[in-house]
């Protein structure tokens, strides 16, 4: 079925149940737009003004009139038609005229529905958009706290392999201290030997006997004293490496921080933007509320001035 034999049915329907013929009523009823209702209600009302205006044509003549006529009453019953005539066009001018304001008001409102409708469709793709805005800026959020998390956890486990390393350091050192005491000792062996020596040398000329134990004892010296210089090199080395893995965990414990720090600064921003997302989405609501009131309160008065204006024409045509 068409919108225009909708909005009659619709509107024929209205004053049999004895509802004002608005455009709201009649686009309820009918389940069409505001631009179908308002031009085929226009349409509708024509229509009904002009059956209006033929029923209330000039009649035939009575026979009792007929017969008046023949008594030369002819100029009184013209009068008489005549003034009828002025009033009921009178009150045909003066309900077309109400009509046409109304139709106007009717059409301007249907406009600014219209209008309302697709700027409230707007509002609520923005909203829905600010929606999924806070919603990404959540998820980034999660993410952000989880990777906060597993830099703390990562750095607790750098910090627990630093502290070990820490130690093993200090046992080096311990390592290296005794070491370093071996040492003093094999330079003090060493030049105990080179007295001794001295001493065996300076005593040769009597001592020529005892040449070969005091040669025996100077090698002994010697080997005790390789071995020292040895060990000593060996503690150096490990020292070495101790201080070199030290160094390497340092630099990691501090790579690490500075991962801490980026993911805690990425944290404080998606709260910022989920902050922001929430206050826009507040902004649209208030915004959509604010529209909504104002397209009741637009279609409350619209209703009265309807009403009032088929009141007025009613009393009009009576």
């Amino acid at each position: 079925m068409r919108d225009r034999e909708r909005v009659f049915q619709a509107a024929e329907a209205l004053t049999a149940d004895g509802v004002a013929v608005t455009v709201t009523n009649v686009r309820e009823r009918a389940g069409c737009s505001n631009a179908a209702a308002t031009k085929y209600l226009r349409e509708w009302r024509d229509t009904k003004a002009a059956e209006d205006e033929a029923r209330q044509a000039l009649p035939d003549l009575p026979p009792a009139v007929t017969a008046l006529v023949d008594r030369g009453l002819d100029a009184l019953w013209g009068a008489a038609v005549e003034v009828a005539r002025s009033e009921h066009e009178a009150a045909a001018a003066a309900q077309d005229e109400a009509l046409t304001a109304v139709v106007g008001e009717a059409d301007a409102l249907a406009a600014r529905v219209d209008e309302a409708d697709a700027e409230l469709a707007q509002f609520r793709a923005v909203l829905e958009s600010a929606r999924e805005y806070a919603r990404s800026a959540e998820e980034e959020r999660a993410t952000a706290e989880k990777e906060r998390a597993d830099a703390v956890a990562a750095s607790a486990r750098l910090e627990g392999d630093l502290s070990t390393v820490r130690q093993a350091l200090d046992a080096a050192r311990d390592e290296l201290v005794r070491e370093r005491s071996a040492t003093v000792a094999a330079e003090r062996a060493r030049s105990d030997a080179e007295a001794a020596r001295a001493q065996a040398e300076g005593a040769a000329v009597g001592l020529r006997e005892s040449l070969a134990d005091v040669r025996a004892a100077l090698e002994a010296a010697r080997s005790d004293a390789a071995q020292a210089h040895r060990d000593r090199g060996a503690a150096e080395a490990a020292r070495s490496a101790a201080e070199a893995s030290v160094a390497r965990l340092e630099g990691e414990l501090s790579a690490s921080r500075e991962a801490l720090e980026s993911a805690r600064g990425q944290a404080a921003e998606a709260e910022q933007a989920r902050m922001a997302a929430i206050a826009a989405q507040s902004r649209a609501e208030g915004t959509a509320a604010g529209l909504r009131e104002a397209l009741e309160s637009a279609a409350a008065g619209a209703r009265a001035g309807s009403s009032d204006a088929g009141e007025h024409a009613e009393v009009s045509s009576r």
